[in-house]
C-alpha cells in the first residue's frame, strides 16, 4: 500500500507505470513542432527578468514553457538536448550579451572571449535542467522528477561559483533585487535561497498546468477552482519567504556606531586610454579635483577611487612619487584614500596582482588587498596555475594581460580616532561571490567595500548588473556596501539591500554619505552555502528512494505477489 499511495502522489498509478522502459503516458499538446522556438523565448524571458528591467516576477513562469517541451519530448522520443542548449543559450544572450562590449575601441580578444563565453556558458546553466527529462524518460512521475530538479537546480547553481571556470553572475535569485522583501532570505541561504523559491514557484506551476491539461474538461467546467488551486499552490511557496522578508525588512535596526563618512569618487577615465598613458599625474589630478570640490561642502574620513584608478605600482620606484602626493593630501586634509593600483613584485617572473591600497593620514604602513578571485579568460586563464604555458594564451591588447591571484579576503584597518573601522575591500568580480563577501565578515569586516572599472561595458545593462548583485552581498552579511566604478555604477547600499545614493553613471562626479559600521553575523554568514550542499543531498537521496522502490516493485511483481 505504501508503494502504491508513492505513486499515486505522482500523479501516476503503479499500472500506468507498467515498464520502466516505456516512459509514462501522458496526452500529447502539439508544442513539439514549436520546441525550437518555445526554448528560445524561455531562455530570453529568464534573461530578460535580471536588473536592470523590472521584469523579475518574468523569472516566475519562464521556464514553464521549457518544462512543457521537455515532456512532450519524452512521449514522441524527441531530442531534447538542443532544446536544452537553445534555452540556456538564449538565456545567456538576454542577460549577458554585453559581455562583449560593443565599445568602439573594444580590444578584439574582448569580442571573441565574449562570443565563446556565449556559446560555452549554457553547458553550465542546463545540467539540473536535464534531469527532469532524465528522470521522465525513467518513469519517475512528475512531481518527483521536478522535485529532484528542483534540488539539483540550487546544487548546479553553487557549484558554478567554485573552481577556476566559476561565474555565478546568472544566479536565478538576482532576478528578484527589485522584490526586496523576497531577497531578505538571503541573511539565511545566500542568494541561493531566492533561486529555491523561484525555480520552485515555476515547478509548481508547471506541474498545475500539466494536471490541468490532463483533466482539461475538469477545468473548464470550474475555472474559478482552478484559479484557486493554482494561486494556493504559489502561495504555499512564497509565503514563509515573503512573510519573513516583510518582517526583515521593517525590524531591522543599524548597530549603534560611529559612522564613517566615505566619498566615492567616479572619474570617469577612459578605460582603454588610461593604460597608454606615460604620466599618471593627470589621473591624480582629475581624482584629487574632485573629491577636493566635494570637501568644500562636506567633510569625509575617507575618499575611495576605482579599480586600478592608477595603474602604476605605487609601491616601488615607479609610483613612489604619486603615493608620496598622495600621503602628502592625507596628511594634510586628515583624510584616507583607499584606491586600486596594479602592484607588481619580482623579476623572473614578474607578478602582478589587481590590488587596493588603504593611504590613512600619518601612516607609516599601508595594508594591500591583492584580488584573489579572478575573471576567467579575462584576469586569468584557467588552470594556469597548474600549466604556465596557458597564461600566453591570454594577450589582451590594453593592460596586463594575465593577473596573478591574490592570497584571499585580507582586512584593511581604517583607525579614526579612538575608534577602527574594518573595510572588505572586493575589487571588480569578487563580488559577485555570495562565499567571498562572507569571508570578509567571519575575518572582522564591517563596512565592505566594492571598487570596480566597468567602463569596458558602458551604455549596456552590465555595470546595473554588477551594481544590483553587491545589493544581494549586502543582505547575505547585513553590512553596508560603498561601490565606487570608474564610469559608473557608483553608490551607496543599506544592509538592507537598499540603495541610499546612486550617482548618474558616464560623468566625473563625487558623492558622500555616512557608512555606519555593522556587528554579528548573519545565518548564511555562519553556517555558509548549507542550502546548496543540502539540496545536492536530497535531490539525490530522492533518486535513491525512488529506485528503491522501483526495484522493489519489480521484484514483488516477479514473484507473482503484487496484487
Amino acid at each position: 500500500m505504501a508503494s502504491r499511495a508513492w505513486f499515486a502522489w505522482g500523479g501516476r498509478s503503479r499500472r500506468g507505470a507498467a515498464s520502466a522502459s516505456n516512459p509514462p503516458e501522458q496526452r500529447t499538446t502539439g508544442i513539439w513542432r514549436w520546441r525550437w522556438g518555445i526554448a528560445l523565448v524561455s531562455g530570453a524571458a529568464v534573461g530578460s527578468a535580471y536588473p536592470p528591467t523590472i521584469l523579475g516576477p518574468l523569472a516566475w513562469i519562464a521556464f514553464v514553457p521549457l518544462l512543457a517541451v521537455l515532456d512532450e519530448a519524452i512521449q514522441r522520443g524527441g531530442r531534447w538536448g538542443v532544446v536544452l542548449y537553445l534555452f540556456g543559450w538564449a538565456w545567456h544572450g538576454a542577460a549577458n550579451w554585453w559581455v562583449m562590449s560593443w565599445q568602439p575601441e573594444t580590444d578584439p580578444y574582448l569580442m571573441v572571449a565574449g562570443a565563446v563565453l556565449w556559446l560555452v556558458h549554457p553547458l553550465f546553466l542546463i545540467p539540473a535542467l536535464a534531469l527532469y527529462p532524465m528522470l521522465r524518460k525513467r518513469v519517475m512521475p512528475r512531481r518527483w522528477a521536478l522535485a529532484v530538479m528542483v534540488a539539483g537546480f540550487v546544487a548546479v547553481e553553487w557549484l558554478h561559483s567554485l573552481g577556476d571556470l566559476s561565474y555565478p553572475w546568472l544566479a536565478l535569485g538576482y532576478t528578484q533585487l527589485r522584490n526586496l522583501a523576497l531577497a531578505q532570505i538571503a541573511d539565511l541561504a545566500g542568494v541561493w535561497g531566492v533561486s529555491l523559491v523561484v525555480i520552485a514557484l515555476n515547478a509548481v506551476i508547471y506541474d498545475w498546468v500539466a494536471d490541468a491539461l490532463e483533466r482539461r474538461r475538469t477545468v473548464l467546467a470550474s475555472p474559478g477552482r482552478a484559479a484557486l488551486h493554482l494561486g494556493g499552490r504559489m502561495l504555499a511557496v512564497l509565503i514563509v519567504p515573503l512573510v519573513y522578508g516583510v518582517v526583515r525588512l521593517l525590524d531591522f535596526t543599524l548597530s549603534p556606531a560611529p559612522p564613517l563618512r566615505i566619498a566615492l569618487v567616479q572619474a570617469n577615465i577612459n578605460p582603454w586610454r588610461k593604460w597608454a598613458y606615460a604620466d599618471m599625474q593627470p589621473m591624480l589630478a582629475e581624482h584629487r579635483r574632485l573629491q577636493d570640490s566635494l570637501r568644500r561642502h562636506a567633510s569625509f574620513d575617507l575618499a575611495i577611487w576605482s579599480e586600478t584608478a592608477l595603474p602604476v605600482n605605487l609601491l616601488d620606484a615607479s609610483g613612489a612619487e604619486l603615493l608620496q602626493q598622495i600621503r602628502s593630501w592625507c596628511d594634510s586634509t586628515g583624510t584616507a584614500v583607499l584606491t586600486g593600483f596594479a602592484d607588481v613584485e619580482g623579476y623572473h617572473p614578474v607578478r602582478a596582482y589587481n590590488a587596493a591600497i588603504l593611504v590613512a593620514p600619518k601612516a607609516v604602513h599601508f595594508p594591500v588587498h591583492r584580488k584573489s578571485r579572478l575573471t576567467p579568460f579575462g584576469e586569468y586563464m584557467p588552470f594556469s596555475d597548474a600549466f604556465p604555458e596557458l597564461a600566453r594564451l591570454l594577450q589582451w591588447g590594453v593592460g596586463i594581460s594575465s593577473w596573478a591571484k591574490g592570497p584571499g579576503a585580507t582586512v584593511l584597518p581604517l583607525i579614526r580616532g579612538d575608534t577602527l573601522a574594518r573595510l572588505g575591500v572586493m575589487i571588480c568580480i569578487e563580488s559577485i561571490y555570495p562565499s567571498y563577501a562572507a569571508d570578509y565578515v567571519r575575518a572582522g569586516a564591517d563596512v565592505l567595500v566594492v571598487i570596480t572599472n566597468d567602463a569596458w561595458y558602458d551604455g549596456t545593462p552590465g555595470p546595473d548588473q554588477h551594481f544590483a548583485i553587491a545589493q544581494m552581498r549586502a543582505i547575505e552579511t547585513r553590512r553596508p556596501i560603498a561601490r565606487c566604478a570608474n564610469s559608473g555604477r557608483t553608490g551607496f547600499i543599506a544592509p538592507t539591500g537598499r540603495v541610499l545614493q546612486r550617482a548618474p553613471a558616464r560623468v566625473a562626479t563625487c558623492i558622500a554619505a555616512p557608512v555606519i559600521p555593522q556587528r554579528g553575523t548573519t545565518f548564511y554568514v555562519r553556517a555558509g552555502d548549507w542550502l546548496p550542499m543540502c539540496m545536492g543531498i536530497g535531490g539525490l537521496a530522492m533518486i535513491a528512494a525512488w529506485g528503491i522502490t522501483q526495484r522493489r516493485w519489480r521484484v514483488r511483481s516477479a514473484d507473482g505477489g503484487d496484487e
